[in-house]
């Protein structure tokens, strides 16, 4: 596969947990679906089209921080027949402060890969981007790695952001001591579908978040770049 790694950063992020209930949750990390739609509006893709490819494309995140998290009240306003501008609310958000993500994507079209290079480079989006939510505009980014290619393969010491297929936990251990356990997220949105114009969750993935490798029993699948492993989803 083709690939190609950017960082993004901004002052402010939200990538909703759809399971939370108390207030709107974020991950600490965006889920596939949502860097498909930024790849999406660096292209200028409609709707159908980032749902249709985000099946051949294979994301990692490899480094993901944040200088805290905030809860906010916030409006929210619906347009379309429906809601007709309406404002609805307040809602509690938990607001990511300053998050930040390296973010690598692949593709087996070489040519996709390196539009989204090229667009990268030059600032060229069709559509803003955001960090999530759509008051969040992601105010740098920048390519980290240039246009590459490599095989997916078995892997069993990754770190980052660790997928895990079919949501279950795998059996795993630190390789080097105190160190924090990494952070569990269960039903991680990460393909969807679109049915009478809304979407819908196709399939969820397991999430590990840690900060320093880990050892899995059963290897997953993912990338080998600079001695370092990174599962892939």
């Amino acid at each position: 596969m083709w690939g190609v790694g950017f960082k993004i950063k901004s002052k402010f992020g939200h990538f909703r947990n759809p399971y939370t209930t108390t207030f709107k949750q974020s991950y600490p990390f965006p889920p596939k679906p949502t860097i498909i739609g930024m790849i999406g509006a660096i292209c200028g893709w409609d709707e159908k089209i980032v749902i249709e490819k985000m099946n051949k494309f294979k994301i990692a995140i490899p480094f993901w921080n944040n200088k805290g998290k905030t809860i906010e009240f916030i409006f929210i306003i619906r347009h379309g027949k429906v809601a007709s501008n309406q404002r609805f609310g307040p809602e509690r958000f938990e607001i990511l402060l300053y998050p930040e993500f390296e973010l690598l994507i692949f593709e087996s079209d070489k040519e996709i890969v390196k539009e989204i290079e090229e667009r990268i480079k030059k600032g060229d989006f069709v559509f803003p981007l955001f960090m999530g939510k759509n008051e969040f505009i992601i105010s740098e980014i920048e390519v980290t790695r240039s246009l590459f290619e490599t095989e997916l393969r078995r892997i069993n010491i990754p770190s980052g952001i660790i997928f895990v297929e079919n949501n279950y936990i795998p059996e795993f251990y630190s390789v080097k001591e105190k160190i924090p356990p990494p952070e569990i997220f269960i039903g991680v949105p990460k393909l969807l579908s679109l049915s009478n114009g809304k979407r819908i969750q196709k399939e969820v993935c397991l999430a590990l978040a840690s900060k320093a490798p880990i050892r899995v029993v059963e290897k997953l699948e993912g990338v080998k770049l600079n001695e370092f492993e990174y599962t892939v989803i």
